[in-house]
């Protein structure tokens, strides 16, 4: 009874983190983004817009997947010091490559183009945002559940951007500044966070072989090149759109886009704070593993759909206290089509997490690739026939269908019944 109390307390604790963590995240967003269209103004802020979405696929890539892998292997591993600090050293070694190359490719493009040698320092500025995400080791935090400590240390970059920002920035010509304090914000907490984990967990780094280093390269390059290919569907869409609808339809589009998805990356706390206790469980005993996994699908299913229901119903509130002005009759269509995803999200994150866990992770890699390039192919008919009301729809049917049922029918039709035949078996 104790250990189910305390396994509870453990949950219930990195969940609360995990759903602190995402609202902060998702609340200085939309503080900060109504004020600095104000001062940067609408050309400013679209540089400000480009130059952020490289340095996310920059963010992308310089973590190469370790959120999940790294995560797996320090959670079955918590146990066993040395393994931790073999996981932890190639990990952060094999970021900081990635921060290397990531670096030489910015200054590659500067080099070679006007659109990027003219806003170098922005560039430079911003690339201290990269830097920050390496140092910090969010997988550690997660894998030994600590995630306290994840919520805590964001909440220090986030609060240091958001003051700097409302303190310093006012005219468009701040530009630099907000790249800047957003750079300190982010190596301020990854430094933190690193010395941490050396000093309050003992953990040690140094220098690993070859050979580890390439099995932790090897063990999350699907994931790697699913989180490439999930830009595909993503942030592909709205720089898309702006070729074909004014700029106040690709704002309306950016907005309802911005709220759905603050929604759910607070509702991904759940699966994210109950993904080491089902890495463990798997190991320990398959049959409560897709029993357990069950339980939580079906507590998603009564969270979510009733929420849905109260996004869809307020909608036009929910839009005038975002936007500040009462909403067009086209961002309410928007974000009414969009709703379903607040149900699909968590559901499509966990179920990530559930392939990784079964070592399945070339699977979900062709998953998402697959629905990347459904998109790609579709796009631009859609857009240009339906218009954006088109593009949202595509969004929702490939989240949903192509995503989602993918995943689950794999899980629960295909590797539950390897699974628990081999159970059978070995019993015998």
């Amino acid at each position: 009874m104790q250990t189910k109390q305390s396994t509870r307390k453990r949950l219930l604790d990195n969940f609360l983190s995990l759903a602190a963590l995402q609202g902060i995240n998702t609340l200085v967003p939309l503080i900060t983004f109504p004020y600095l269209v104000h001062v940067l103004g609408i050309e400013q802020f679209g540089l400000y817009s480009f130059i952020a979405a490289i340095i996310a696929y920059g963010v992308t890539i310089t973590d190469y997947g370790f959120d999940l892998s790294a995560t797996k292997h320090i959670s079955i591993n918590s146990d066993n010091q040395g393994k931790i600090d073999e996981i932890f050293s190639s990990v952060i070694m094999i970021k900081s490559m990635m921060t290397f190359l990531f670096f030489i490719f910015i200054l590659f493009l500067i080099a070679s183009f006007d659109k990027f040698s003219k806003d170098a320092d922005l560039y430079m500025a911003a690339f201290g945002l990269i830097v920050g995400q390496m140092l910090f080791p969010v997988w550690f935090f997660q894998g030994i559940e600590r995630m306290r400590y994840i919520t805590v240390l964001n909440a220090v970059a986030k609060i240091i951007f958001a003051l700097a920002i409302f303190v310093f920035v006012n005219s468009k010509e701040d530009l630099f500044l907000v790249f800047l304090f957003n750079s300190i914000g982010a190596i301020v907490a990854g430094g933190l966070a690193f010395y941490i984990a050396v000093t309050k967990f003992g953990v040690s780094f140094s220098l690993q072989s070859w050979e580890k280093y390439t099995f932790y390269i090897k063990d999350a390059w699907y994931i790697f090149t699913s989180r490439v290919a999930v830009q595909l569907y993503q942030s592909i869409n709205i720089i898309i759109l702006g070729f074909f609808v004014s700029n106040t339809v690709l704002g309306y589009y950016s907005i309802v886009v911005k709220i759905i998805r603050a929604i759910s990356s607070i509702l991904s706390a759940f699966p994210r704070a109950i993904y080491p206790y089902f890495a463990k469980l798997y190991k320990q005993s398959v049959s409560n593993f897709y029993e357990r996994n069950t339980q939580f699908s079906l507590a998603v299913l009564v969270l979510t759909v009733p929420l849905s229901g109260i996004v869809y119903y307020f909608t036009p509130e929910i839009l005038q206290l975002v936007s500040g002005k009462e909403p067009s009759s086209l961002m309410v269509t928007l974000m009414h089509i969009y709703t379903p995803l607040l149900v699909a999200s968590i559901y499509g994150g966990h179920y990530t997490n559930i392939l990784v866990i079964l070592n399945e992770t070339k699977l979900l890699n062709n998953i998402v690739v697959f629905a990347g390039l459904i998109n790609m192919l579709l796009i631009y008919w859609v857009i240009k026939y339906f218009g954006v009301e088109g593009l949202t729809s595509l969004t929702v049917a490939i989240v949903v269908f192509v995503i989602v049922l993918t995943k689950v029918y794999y899980v629960y039709f295909k590797f539950r019944k390897r699974d628990l035949v081999s159970i059978k078996m070995q019993d015998q």
